[in-house]
């Protein structure tokens, strides 16, 4: 009984639509648009033609899938065959199989198959990607293939055009400076050190480090200044391989890096804030009250508590090395009483007999600062390293 409600169903389904169709489409054909009462008989009618579709579908889905079946299966004419649709079947499989053989398709299949295979089975062992899922044909690069190719093309092209050289890094000049042996004058003149101050601030006693003049500024004399850096360079190897105490001082804005990394390579200290006047001639209000102890000759503290008369003497350093003399003349005039040997950059406004190495130079310019601080660290750093060498080996 079910099986007869259902093909009735779905009779009734397949052809329920068309009426109520053809009504509405031969209703707005012949009735103006604009009629509003006829509207509302097409919305009426489709609302009932909407309630039976639901009303059916509603009976088919309470039955079975297994009754369902046959009744579609011959709705659609894929029932059983007839005596004579099954003799045409046969025959046209019959002669698909002979054409086949005959023309050897299934062998060339099979050589195809096991050639794709053996090379498929090739390149996954050969290809340098293992972990690399392509995509098909029709679908786009993946992220992973996308990253392969821009890899692949740079590493053809990336050398192609020209060739950047000689980049000024300004952290080399501090933490990979030149040795003082290496330092040229056409690092000087690329570090801007010849450009000396304006005229109307020139100073008199810095006539023989003067080169030239040019628009109103003077041009320092890089040989002079190569001369006195390497003469000053080997004061600060010297001292620092005697176990001397080396300060350095300089108050500018953005000379304090280049200060902190100069005392950690020469174990020395550095002043970047304001010099405190009396540092060196005022040991009892200033030094006096800094804490002191005892090092051997690797810089290691002994640990031994010192007496009452060596806590009150006076610890002077055995060189000042000042990047700014024109601001800090008091610390040069406290190291002159002290006598305490000087190292200073003289720009063409500073006064050079004041110092007692001087080095002729940009003291405005950072980067000409830190290039003439580097290479003095340089050679404070080899001294040190020549001095716990030696003490090794004794």
């Amino acid at each position: 009984m079910q099986r007869h409600i259902c093909a009735r169903n779905l009779r009734r389904l397949s052809s329920l639509r068309s009426p109520c169709l053809s009504r509405r489409f031969q209703s707005s054909s012949s009735v103006p648009v604009n009629n509003s009462n006829n509207d509302e008989v097409l919305l009426l009618q489709q609302k009932q033609m909407y309630d039976e579709i639901r009303a059916e579908l509603k009976s088919l889905s309470e039955i079975p899938e297994d009754e369902m079946l046959p009744e579609l299966k011959k709705s659609l004419g894929e029932g059983e065959l007839s005596a004579k649709e099954q003799l045409l079947e046969n025959e046209l499989n019959e002669f698909f199989k002979s054409y086949a053989q005959s023309n050897k398709l299934f062998e060339n299949a099979t050589s195809a198959g096991q050639s794709s295979a053996a090379v498929a089975a090739v390149n996954t062992t050969s290809k340098p990607y293992p972990n690399l899922i392509p995509s098909t044909n029709d679908k786009p690069y993946t992220s992973q293939e996308l990253f392969l190719r821009q890899f692949r093309h740079s590493m053809h092209t990336a050398k192609l055009g020209s060739t950047i050289s000689k980049v000024y890094f300004p952290h080399k000049d501090i933490f990979y400076p030149p040795l003082p042996e290496a330092i040229t004058v056409e690092n000087l003149l690329s570090a801007g050190v010849h450009l000396g101050q304006s005229t109307s601030l020139w100073r008199s006693s810095t006539q023989s480090y003067v080169y030239g003049e040019y628009k109103g500024v003077h041009i320092i004399d890089l040989n002079q200044t190569l001369s006195c850096l390497k003469r000053a360079a080997k004061v600060v190897e010297g001292v620092s391989e005697s176990g001397g105490i080396i300060l350095f001082l300089g108050t500018r804005k953005g000379q304090k890096r280049g200060l902190e990394e100069a005392a950690k390579k020469t174990h020395g200290y550095y002043v970047s804030t304001r010099w405190i006047p009396g540092t060196l001639t005022n040991s009892t209000e200033i030094s006096g009250i800094w804490e002191k102890q005892e090092i051997d000759s690797h810089d290691t503290p002994t640990k031994r508590e010192l007496s009452p008369n060596e806590t009150s003497k006076q610890v002077k350093p055995d060189l000042l090395v000042v990047l700014n003399p024109t601001e800090n003349r008091n610390a040069l005039l406290e190291a002159i009483k002290s006598r305490v040997p000087t190292v200073a950059i003289i720009d063409t406004d500073s006064e050079p007999s004041l110092v007692t190495y001087p080095i002729p130079g940009n003291d405005d310019s950072l980067r000409s600062v830190n290039l003439l601080l580097g290479v003095l660290a340089r050679a404070g750093q080899r001294g040190l390293q020549n001095r716990l060498a030696q003490n090794n080996k004794n």
